[in-house]
């Protein structure tokens, strides 16, 4: 088996902080935070302890913050959950295929709904929404890193934060939120979900009671999280540093390449189109010199289909990569990295 130097792909194993200590969490078992026994209340206070915690971090109330077993229900919830019978839904075409899926829903009910266009640098074109209506607002891209300008309607507005998580809060107003607890490096199977106090939100699900979510997250994943976020923001970040440096390189030494990502950017995702190479043969490739990254769709990289976001952008899909530039690479890394993706391209091109 060849030894991954350098790990470029999106999906991350869990925080190492977080990761000494999910034993211990997963070992007391978590006795349920709702009842009323000494222990639960114990495990109810920590469990409050946590929630201002992610407050603090997300910069909202810890009355706004719901916890998800499930993060892309969160789409759901938080779409669904401000569309009133009579409101217009307008979504990008760069967005998730979750939102998509709500999308398709809404429209098959008889709701009217707008995709809106992206420019070439991945910026949604906005036409004119209405205060009764709902905007979905992508912070930042999942592959190209590319950062939204603050949306310019009074709409309702679900700001996608799946991708951005801490390294860039909503600088705009919001009705409801989404992140994701992997990008901090937490464990997978956790989301959070934020409903303003001043929204007109109604639970979309079927219930009979005053809950807002399922409440079936795991406890233990939840304090995992809290510790993966605490870790993620102490950490020293030099990551738009590095990416400014791999497209350096790649624009100076490697001929004919496309960078679909903005430098000015998040730092931790970058995407490249080669042209004259296949992307899948690229992969292997950079595998077997050590370096692993993705290719494809973020939402759909296993099955290796092209990218949606390129396509809206009107860039080449063709010989794509993403690289995720996690916090604890270094330079050297880097440079080693763009050592080995020169000798592949030249290599796959036959040069």
């Amino acid at each position: 088996m060849v030894r991954i130097t350098g790990d470029f792909q999106q999906e991350r194993v869990l925080h190492p902080a977080a990761n000494s200590l999910l034993p211990e969490f997963f070992g007391k078992g978590w006795p349920d935070p709702a009842k009323l026994n000494n222990s639960s209340r114990q495990a109810s206070i920590l469990q409050e302890q946590v929630r201002q915690s992610f407050a603090k971090a997300l910069n909202v109330r810890g009355d706004e913050i719901e916890f998800l077993g499930e993060p892309d229900l969160g789409f759901q919830l938080a779409i669904q959950g401000l569309l009133k019978p009579d409101s217009k839904l307008f979504y990008s075409t760069i967005d998730r295929q979750k939102v998509f899926a709500v999308a398709s829903f809404e429209k098959n009910s008889g709701r009217a709904v707008t995709e809106l266009a992206v420019n070439n640098l991945g910026q949604i074109q906005e036409s004119v929404i209405t205060v009764n209506d709902l905007l979905i607002w992508q912070v930042a891209n999942g592959e190209t890193g590319n950062i939204q300008e603050s949306p310019k309607n009074d709409s309702l507005v679900f700001a996608d934060c799946t991708s951005s998580g801490v390294d860039l809060l909503p600088t705009f107003d919001y009705q409801t939120a989404l992140f994701d607890s992997r990008s901090w490096a937490g464990p997978a199977g956790l989301g959070i979900l934020i409903i303003k106090s001043d929204a007109k939100w109604r639970n979309p699900l079927p219930h009979n009671d005053l809950s807002r979510t399922p409440g079936t997250y795991s406890l233990p994943l939840l304090l995992a999280s809290a510790v993966a976020l605490e870790n993620y923001l102490a950490q020293p970040d030099i990551r738009s540093k590095l990416k400014q440096e791999i497209i350096d390189f790649v624009t100076t030494q490697i001929p004919d390449v496309q960078v679909a990502s903005s430098s000015t950017g998040l730092g931790k995702f970058l995407s490249l189109s080669i042209k004259d190479v296949e992307a899948d043969r690229l992969l292997l490739d950079l595998e077997e010199a050590g370096f692993a990254v993705d290719s494809g769709s973020a939402c759909k990289s296993a099955d290796m289909k092209p990218s949606h976001v390129l396509a809206a952008m009107n860039l080449p899909i063709a010989g794509n990569i993403r690289l995720t530039i996690h916090k604890e690479f270094t330079e050297q890394i880097v440079k080693e990295f763009c050592i080995a993706l020169k000798a592949s391209v030249a290599k796959l091109r036959g040069n």
